[in-house]
């Protein structure tokens, strides 16, 4: 397989995915669902899987155990185009595996082990050699998924692909563990671009006003900042500069993904010299179309689909 010009680090999974879901049964009834169904899933699968399929060379940094949900994942990376050179494979760990409950209107709710490969991700399974010249980009999907790995790992890993020239974004999800963005001090001088969703930011920071926030994350050292506004679209903080993009009104099925597509949207974008705006809107086309099938990032299909539904939405735009 052709070197990574991309590397994606974090969180991988199984997705146990329960379409249909209206309500929970009652203590030893059976609910019926439109469908169950085995996906791969975490936010670095999702990154890297959605840059594959939009035609870049990607990677996958991660910890799996060596079981059936461990080699669906070999298995799908593999059948995706993703590099597993960086996936390492524990015999005493099971897979972190998560029940996935979808509504009627595609919101998902989650059920996920407290312990297992995500948890015991650390730097004892990151090769630093995998940062090599020629990588555009590496991608942490997500901080806050794995505090060992956070802790230990993040900012020798991120210090590394800066050396290399490579661009570093990182997404986030909510402090399981309480050390919040003051125990990654080390790790953020090394981030050109951090993604967290509005909610997220404003629980980190404490703070509701978008500059304000973008503010709090530079002065700890990142360059700059997105933020995911959901149904608002994104906003930028580039230099002195703010740029926003709208959401693409679309019918969802499975939110599952969403933000992951999104963020591999704006790697692909900073990794082709796209200028911010049109990198932002080609983010917003890909999780889009990621949440109009079932399974994390199922609806995207390749890049000549993303351009395709832009190119449809630039003519809809243009009064007749």
């Amino acid at each position: 397989m052709p070197t990574p010009e991309i590397l994606c680090a974090g969180m991988v999974l199984v997705d146990v995915l329960v379409e249909g879901v209206e309500a929970m049964p009652a203590s030893g009834e059976t609910g019926r669902v439109a469908g169950v169904s085995l996906a791969t899933g975490g936010d670095a699968i999702n990154e890297a899987i959605a840059l594959a399929k939009l035609g870049n060379r990607v990677g996958l940094i991660g910890l799996v155990g060596d079981d059936t949900q461990g080699r669906l994942i070999l298995d799908r990376c593999a059948a995706a185009g993703v590099s597993t050179e960086g996936l390492v494979r524990d015999p005493g760990l099971p897979t972190s595996t998560s029940i996935v409950l979808i509504d009627k209107t595609g919101e998902r709710s989650f059920l996920s082990p407290r312990d297992g490969s995500i948890t015991a991700f650390g730097p004892e399974h990151v090769d630093l050699d995998l940062i090599r010249p020629g990588l555009r980009a590496l991608s942490i999907g997500s901080l806050f998924t794995s505090a060992r790995f956070d802790r230990e790992a993040l900012a020798p890993l991120l210090r590394k692909a800066k050396s290399v020239g490579a661009i570093t974004i990182a997404d986030m999800v909510m402090d399981q563990d309480g050390y919040g963005l003051d125990g990654l001090v080390d790790a953020w001088p090394y981030l050109d671009y951090v993604a967290p969703s509005e909610l997220e930011a404003e629980l980190f920071t404490g703070l509701t006003d978008p500059a304000a926030i973008a503010a709090d994350f530079r002065r700890r050292g990142v360059r700059n900042v997105i933020l995911k506004r959901g149904t608002k679209g994104a906003t930028a903080f580039i230099g002195e500069a703010e740029v926003s993009a709208p959401a693409f009104e679309v019918t969802a099925v499975d939110t599952t993904g969403a933000g992951d597509n999104f963020v591999a949207g704006v790697v692909h974008g900073l990794v082709h010299g796209l200028p911010i705006a049109d990198t932002l809107r080609f983010a917003s086309a890909v999780a889009a179309l990621s949440v109009q099938a079932v399974g994390a990032g199922a609806g995207l299909s390749d890049l000549a689909q993303v351009e395709a539904f832009l190119a449809d939405k630039e003519a809809a735009a243009v009064p007749q």
